[in-house]
Formats: structure tokens, sequence, C-alpha cells
């Protein structure tokens, strides 16, 4: 798993990575990410609501978006306490789709909301050992969200948790 987040970080740089743009259906893929995590949520006994009045598709490389949704409902997962609470929504805003992701998980410091996007950086990591990871997620749902013109927001609190906020706008990059 790192080499190969090092290895797309390394492709990002160099701006080899090659976008695939089609059509996304947004629902489907959030619905197959959580499958995938179904262990761990099950294990922690989180609550998951997910919730999208209609269907969603974006025109995007499904691959890159696959990377950004993953990391981020990963990171949900892992920082969310036993028994918490994960809300994943899906509308549009001047017809613009929008995904929120909130936990109610242990939050990220406000003087570390930017460094988190460093390579390899974790914040409090040494308070939450029991957490596994490279430091590296967020670094790359930063390079990709640009990469692909995806307006990305987070905002924390100590003890409240954390929510995400991306804005799959009409300026995506399809090329």
């Amino acid at each position: 798993m790192l080499v190969d987040q090092l290895l797309l970080l390394a492709r990002f740089e160099n701006q080899k990575q090659n976008i695939v743009p089609e059509s996304i259906y947004l629902n489907a893929l959030i619905l197959d990410i959580l499958t995938l995590y179904s262990d761990k949520i099950n294990a922690k006994k989180l609550h998951i609501k997910f919730k999208a009045e209609e269907d969603y598709y974006i025109h995007s490389d499904t691959y890159l978006i696959m990377i950004i949704l993953r990391n981020i409902i990963s990171n949900a997962i892992n920082y969310t306490n036993a028994e918490g609470d994960i809300t994943i929504l899906l509308s549009k805003e001047n017809n613009k789709t929008i995904c929120l992701i909130k936990d109610n998980g242990i939050g990220i410091d406000q003087e570390d909301l930017e460094t988190v996007f460093n390579p390899f950086y974790r914040s409090r990591s040494s308070e939450h050992p029991e957490i596994k990871g490279t430091g590296l997620g967020l670094s790359i749902v930063k390079r990709i969200s640009e990469l692909l013109h995806v307006k990305f927001k987070i905002t924390s609190e100590i003890g409240e948790g954390t929510t995400v906020v991306l804005n799959f706008g009409e300026n995506m990059k399809t090329l």
C-alpha cells in the first residue's frame, strides 16, 4: 500500500497520470467503498448514514475519484470511535454535485488543518498508535482534487469530528 501511494504521488509530481473521463455513478461508487470497509465498520459498530435523494453522476476519472473517496471515507472510519456516526450526503447546489462526509471522531487540531496535506504528516499520531496509516492519504486527495478541479474543504474540531466537502463543479477537468 505504501509503495502504491508513493508511486501515485510520483506520477502526480511528474504530471504523468492520464485522466480518463467517463460518467461516474457516485451513489454506487460510495456504496462499493462502504462495502469494501464493511468488516471494519461492523467491528467498530459504526452507524453509517448515506443519504442521496436522487442518482448523482459526474463526468471525471473513475479511478481518481475512487481514490479521493476511499481515502476520505477510510479516514472517517479510522478516526471515529467505536459506535460513532458517519454521515455521507450527496446533493445538488447550483447544478454542482456536492458530497459531504462527516464523522463524530477525534477531530484534527486547527493548527494542523493545513499540515495534514503534507506527505507523511499525521496529526497527533503518537496519541493514537492504534490508528495505522502512512500520512499520505490527504496529500494524495489534495493533489488529485487539484488535478481534477474538485473543490475540497475540510473542517474539524477536536473531540467533535471532521467534515469534508467535495464540490464536483462545472470546471472539473475532463480532458
